[in-house]
């Protein structure tokens, strides 16, 4: 077994979008719950070799390091946030905060046109300590059952996680993705408007903890993850 993550699904530049990539190696492996943990940053264009045991499944570099490795997981996410209700998403993204770190990342990056990246732009929600915002999947994102992919899935769960985990970092501080954790329920449909609530409130040390879902937009759940975003 082997993968390799196209160009346009990059995160930072020259590596692969965290969440995309743990999706991708999750899908190979059987569980309802999978955990990844990425130890580099997974390559783009570059076949990876995968080895797998006792339902283990390790990504390797051609030479043999250890890129991320997945394993099923029993996980209650029984203390999610609940969808956002009235909320105008055409409020400032958080970003506009604070600079940038990846413009062109496949989830978050502004500089990507519609259609090529996702282009999930996480807000304040006023009067509750959440980010969120819409999203509706193209039809790119889809396979012949016409639902989106699961990769794609956990990609969209990790950008927003991400920009709740900046708000325990300070000024200047950048985080990547360390660990994910997350279960789908159900994958939509081209078309199909959704929305991603996300919310982070630990940090021990280098290491912050977060969470996302993603609803439909009547607030039906359709898949949740829990994150660890290490501090560079």
């Amino acid at each position: 077994m082997a993968l390799t993550f196209p160009a346009r699904f990059n995160g930072p530049p020259d590596s692969a979008n965290g969440g995309y990539a743990s999706g991708a190696l999750a899908q190979l492996a059987p569980g309802e719950t999978m955990e990844v943990t990425l130890r580099r940053p997974p390559p783009l264009n570059v076949l990876l070799p995968i080895d797998s045991a006792d339902n283990r499944y390790t990504l390797t570099d051609q030479q043999g390091q250890t890129i991320a490795v997945a394993e099923p997981v029993t996980e209650k996410f029984d203390d999610l946030e609940p969808p956002v209700v009235g909320f105008e998403f055409d409020t400032q993204p958080v970003f506009a905060d604070r600079e940038h770190p990846f413009r062109t990342c496949f989830t978050c990056g502004p500089d990507r046109a519609p259609g090529d990246g996702l282009r999930i732009f996480s807000r304040r929600v006023p009067g509750r300590d959440v980010l969120a915002d819409r999203w509706t999947p193209d039809a790119s994102l889809t396979g012949a059952d016409g639902l989106v992919h699961p990769e794609f899935v956990w990609a969209t769960l990790d950008c927003p996680s991400g920009w709740a985990a900046y708000d325990q970092l300070a000024s200047g501080e950048i985080a990547v993705l360390g660990r994910m954790t997350a279960t789908i329920h159900r994958r939509p449909i081209a078309d199909e408007p959704c929305q991603i609530v996300s919310w982070s409130r630990e940090r021990d040390g280098r290491k912050i903890k977060a969470g996302a879902a993603l609803y439909t937009t009547d607030g039906e759940l359709m898949a949740a993850a829990r994150t660890v975003w290490i501090s560079l």
